[in-house]
């Protein structure tokens, strides 16, 4: 497609062209893993951000009329397909039993499952956390704002699962000397694990129990259990650490009717 230099070529045919061709490429996706088209989330997305400029050319008389007024968005269905199964978690930790002979890396690798799973943070945060960040006495994990993508600083209350791992893998590090300020110790030396190490723990993840995953599905995992368990949104936004609602509304989208019964049946009117 031509590049775009005029404003009067910004037609609905073009644009129908456009929205057709993206539809049709090839995008990379996982790993190294092609597929066609795109999603209609997407093109959804796409859409109402040119919309958004070409109101703004309307509106400014630039163009005499929004070229995407003929053309309707793709309806959007959301799905739970991002989200990791109980099946697939007992797997992971089945997996670490089973594969694992070297004390420190079992209780280390348990306490990553759990820390996934518990307080569903990024990947960046994930890693950063520090020992003086772990508070045993009032049960709370701080993730710091300087190791946040929002750079929010937030609380996160320990679950007593997560608490006894990393009891567990404080107890085995200890006596193996580590001292490094990082709560996830490397394999390899006396220092925090890096994102190259934490891609080469999930590879070794998904080839020893057989889920493909990627840890973005535990954070989306976190968001839609707390979120069928009637958390407020305004809540979940804080455990998450969004600085915009809009991006913790997505996971309200996977509620079931009957997950909102409970929340029906407290109208007394």
């Amino acid at each position: 497609m031509p590049e775009i230099t005029e404003t009067e070529f910004l037609t609905t045919p073009m644009l129908n062209e456009f929205f057709k061709r993206i539809q049709t490429r090839n995008r990379i996706v996982g790993r190294n893993t092609i597929k066609v088209g795109v999603k209609n989330s997407t093109i959804k997305t796409q859409w109402t951000k040119l919309n958004v400029f070409f109101t703004w050319l309307e509106n400014k008389e630039h163009i005499t009329i929004n070229p995407l007024k003929g053309i309707r968005p793709p309806k959007v269905s959301y799905n739970d397909y991002r989200r990791i199964d109980e099946s697939d978690i007992n797997k992971l930790f089945s997996a670490v039993v089973n594969n694992t002979r070297n004390p420190f890396l079992f209780k280390r690798d348990t306490m990553m499952l759990s820390l996934l799973i518990h307080t569903g943070v990024r990947r960046g945060e994930f890693i950063s956390i520090q020992i003086r960040d772990i508070d045993f006495t009032n049960n709370l994990i701080t993730i710091r704002g300087e190791t946040s993508k929002s750079g929010i600083t937030r609380m996160i209350p320990m679950h007593p699962t997560l608490k006894y791992h990393i009891n567990e893998y404080l107890k085995e590090r200890n006596r193996l000397g580590y001292r490094t300020e990082f709560l996830i110790a490397s394999s390899v030396n006396d220092r925090g694990l890096t994102l190259e190490g934490l891609k080469h723990w999930t590879n070794r993840m998904v080839e020893i129990s057989g889920v493909d995953f990627h840890l973005h599905k535990f954070r989306h995992s976190f968001a839609c259990e707390l979120s069928e368990k009637g958390i407020s949104i305004f809540a979940l936004q804080k455990l998450m650490g969004h600085s915009d609602i809009r991006m913790t509304s997505k996971y309200t989208r996977s509620l079931k009717a009957e997950d909102m019964m409970n929340e029906i049946m407290k109208i007394n009117v």
